[in-house]
């Protein structure tokens, strides 16, 4: 079976090892000088080559024929290929996911500490995602790997420092990997197409090296990918089969529409792209990249290696304040998140772009849809009799001995007790129509109904609603007062009474609370639905 290209070049060598050269050359002298730490701290993000250096220098201390003074190891004595192959003895390598609890960590490390090597100069443990180590395993570890026999030595590597304790971060010489720089790695990448044998465009390369952004095992797995599709010569359009689509011709035109607040067309652009199958989340992240590089371009610390992507973005950013550039990154820096969960896959982009181009918006008068109009203006007339009923004479009136305008006060009062007299709304009754609402929301825009499908009434006190709501995303929305207007006319359309919303987070004790009622409501309808199977011997079909 043939080697992944990830696997097929995992540097066997120090010389081979690309990036890192602030670890290579710290490790590189200390191999020579004998001057070894007891325990070492790989940490950094995935597939930067931790599990590789530790390889290496467990290679490196236990060569049989590397020679005094030297750091590199022969790659060719049994113990190298042992290590090579996953088969040495002395050198125990340990998944931490799948061996949290402190008996595997007595029993693999603790145990096998106090037996010498088995044939080599040193007993080596390589512990990869160790974070992932229990609390009472981390315990049984301190005292073993701040104190070890001179023959061990401790090589830990994680993804999510943070989560280690200080109590053994504190006993390890630390070393944080970074993403390789991308010069670095597409000429890794041109070396191993011609090592190949094949001929890949350097288009390709480059956008392979901006999709893995620094990650050497995902650049070369997906050079792989590319490589698998057979031919000896590999163009942009034969890579654009395997690469998510990356139009920075279609990127530049939008940056043009936004900042000319052309909304008709750039709405027109985005929903083309939509028509076309393009991926909207990979798009926007170009999108981002693109503006990041208008910024760098403004404040004269871009890269010689834009200049490729044409002048026509240094014409952008000659006509562009760096304020408006910083507008628009911060707008869709927040839209990209916003893309995971939308139901309507264009509307984060859309709304970004009446933020940006309409004069005087934000995105909460977008938040809901045009539709509200006719709500709002239902609602005037009301308002309007409302405030005509509170009007009471001037003190002017009062003081002049004007007795018919002495009554007011009391007709007002009258008329607001009467208007408290109808109001004979109470919480199980809203909670029991929150579904009803829910659907009431949906007629005006579905984000209102989603945003309410993760809420629930917790309390209401005269007039005033207190609504629960899960996720603060929506929650910040709807304490803006433009988006809980719409919310109030909502209620109102609902239950025909004025209601004024107070908005506010969730506990995790109410969170839970619902969670076990969802999943309770569940239970119920598939315990109903399989009744109803077994009734008329029906059966499931996916």
């Amino acid at each position: 079976m043939s080697l992944t290209l990830y696997r097929k070049y995992r540097p066997q060598l120090f010389v081979d090892l690309i990036g890192q050269n602030h670890i290579k050359i710290t490790l590189e002298n200390e191999i020579k000088s004998g001057a070894l730490a007891h325990a070492y701290l790989f940490s950094g993000p995935r597939g930067i080559g931790k599990t590789t250096v530790a390889r290496l220098l467990a290679k490196a201390l236990n060569c049989q024929q590397r020679k005094k003074g030297e750091f590199e190891p022969c790659d060719q004595c049994l113990s190298c290929q042992e290590i090579k192959e996953g088969k040495a003895l002395d050198v125990i390598e340990i998944d931490a996911a799948s061996n949290t609890q402190v008996e595997k960590v007595r029993d693999n490390i603790i145990d096998n500490v106090r037996f010498t090597p088995y044939r080599d100069q040193y007993k080596i443990f390589i512990i990869d995602e160790v974070h992932m180590l229990s609390a009472s395993s981390f315990n049984a570890l301190l005292k073993t790997m701040e104190e070890p026999p001179e023959h061990c030595l401790f090589i830990l590597c994680t993804t999510e420092l943070h989560k280690l304790p200080e109590t053994i971060i504190s006993r390890c010489q630390r070393f944080d990997f970074k993403r390789v720089d991308a010069k670095v790695l597409e000429d890794h990448l041109r070396r191993l197409v011609k090592e190949e044998g094949f001929t890949v465009a350097d288009s390709v390369l480059k956008n392979i090296v901006s999709l893995t952004g620094g990650f050497v095992r995902d650049a070369l797995g997906l050079l792989g990918q590319i490589l698998a599709l057979g031919k000896k010569e590999i163009k942009q359009t034969d890579a654009d089969l395997i690469l998510p689509r990356s139009d920075f011709e279609l990127v530049g035109r939008l940056v043009v529409l936004l900042l000319a607040k052309n909304t008709k067309e750039a709405l027109a652009l985005i929903n083309n792209l939509v028509d076309e199958g393009v991926d909207l989340e990979h798009f926007t992240a170009d999108l981002i990249e693109y503006i990041r590089r208008m910024i760098f371009i403004k404040l004269g610390a871009a890269e010689d290696s834009w200049q490729e992507s044409g002048l026509e973005i240094y014409q952008q950013v000659k006509n562009t304040d760096l304020a408006r550039l910083t507008q628009l990154l911060n707008v869709f820096l927040i839209k990209y998140s916003a893309l995971k969960n939308a139901e309507i896959i264009q509307l984060p982009l859309e709304l970004a772009v009446l933020e940006l181009c309409e004069k005087g918006t934000t995105e909460a008068d977008f938040f809901v849809s045009e539709k509200v109009a006719p709500l709002a203006a239902a609602s005037q007339p009301a308002k309007k009799k409302e405030a005509a009923d509170k009007i009471v004479p001037p003190p002017a009136a009062a003081a002049s001995g004007d007795v018919a305008a002495a009554p007011a006060p009391a007709v007002a009062t009258a008329k607001a007790a009467k208007k408290d007299e109808l109001f004979n709304l109470n919480l199980a009754e809203i909670k029991e129509r929150w579904q009803e609402m829910i659907a009431t929301g949906r007629e005006v825009n579905h984000s209102v109904a989603l945003a309410l499908q993760t809420a629930c009434p917790l309390a209401l006190n005269e007039r005033t609603l207190e609504i629960g709501f899960e996720h603060s995303f929506y929650c910040e929305r709807f304490k803006q007062a433009k988006s809980r207007e719409i919310l109030e006319q909502i209620l109102k359309k609902t239950f025909s009474q004025d209601l004024i919303v107070k908005c506010g987070l969730l506990s995790a004790e109410k969170k839970s609370e619902i969670k076990r009622e969802r999943d309770k409501k569940q239970a119920v309808a598939s315990e109903q639905i399989n009744q109803v199977l077994e009734d008329f011997g029906g059966v499931m079909v996916e």
